[in-house]
Parts: structure tokens; C-alpha cells; sequence
């Protein structure tokens, strides 16, 4: 694998479900208009898979040079800046964002709210986004 935009295409390139998550939600739901905790030199990406897709999955992204985990692991375990950190779960919700696939947006902002020092700029955003999607007070 040799770039990062590469990485983001390929999962959408094999018949199993997936769903870009955690920090990778957010940019997919921001549309790019949001980066946090990204170095090219050294860059997780966060997919939620099926947990009965999970082997199939990491033979996959073997085959395309990837590592996988179910955590982030330090750049110096590694032979490359890409690592795929795989979320396994049984049921596997998927909204779609400028044709990626993406965990729901409530869950996405449930995830930005745990995080808030990071995200909230980015929480601002979205709901601006998506201002049809939050209810009127």
C-alpha cells in the first residue's frame, strides 16, 4: 500500500461490510474538513468490521501489506506509517458519506462528546453539516 488515499478506498474494493470509525468517522462525517492525531508517518485507520468477516478481513488487508490489530500499535512495531485497527462487532450499522461507508452519525457524536478536547471544533461542524438532522429546541 502506498498512500493514505489508497488505504481509504480499499476496504470498499471486497464484498464485506464495513464502516470507517472513531477518528475516521469523524473526517468521513466532516468530509475531510476535520484531521486530528494524524501523522502521515504514522497513520491507524479505524474500521468497524462483522465479527464473523474479521479473518477474512485480516487475510485481506495482509494481502495488501497492511497490518491489523484491535488497538493502535506504535509506529516503531511497525514496518510502515499504515496500520488498520480493527473494531470487531456483531451487528454492524452503516450510513454512507460521499460514498464511504461510516458508522451512524449519532454514534459518531457520542464518541466526539467522549473526546471533546479533541473534537470540538469538529461537533460545531457537524452539526452545522447536518443542521436538519438535530432537533429544534
Amino acid at each position: 500500500m502506498s498512500t493514505i488515499e489508497e488505504a481509504y478506498l480499499l476496504p470498499q474494493s471486497v464484498p464485506w461490510p464495513c464502516a470507517f470509525t472513531r477518528i475516521d468517522a469523524v473526517y468521513v462525517w466532516t468530509q475531510g474538513g476535520y484531521q486530528v492525531s494524524r501523522d502521515p508517518d504514522d497513520y491507524p485507520l479505524f474500521l468497524a468490521v462483522r465479527e464473523v468477516d474479521r479473518p477474512e478481513w485480516e487475510r485481506f488487508f495482509e494481502g495488501a501489506g497492511l497490518p491489523t490489530a484491535d488497538e493502535r500499535q506504535p509506529r516503531e512495531d511497525l514496518d510502515g506509517p499504515l496500520q488498520v485497527v480493527l473494531e470487531s462487532r456483531s451487528e454492524l450499522e452503516i450510513d454512507t458519506v460521499e460514498g464511504y461507508p461510516v458508522t451512524p452519525l449519532d454514534e459518531t457524536l457520542e464518541y466526539m462528546h467522549e473526546n471533546y478536547a479533541h473534537f470540538q471544533s469538529a461537533i460545531r461542524m457537524v452539526e452545522e453539516m447536518y443542521d436538519d438532522r438535530f432537533p429544534r429546541a
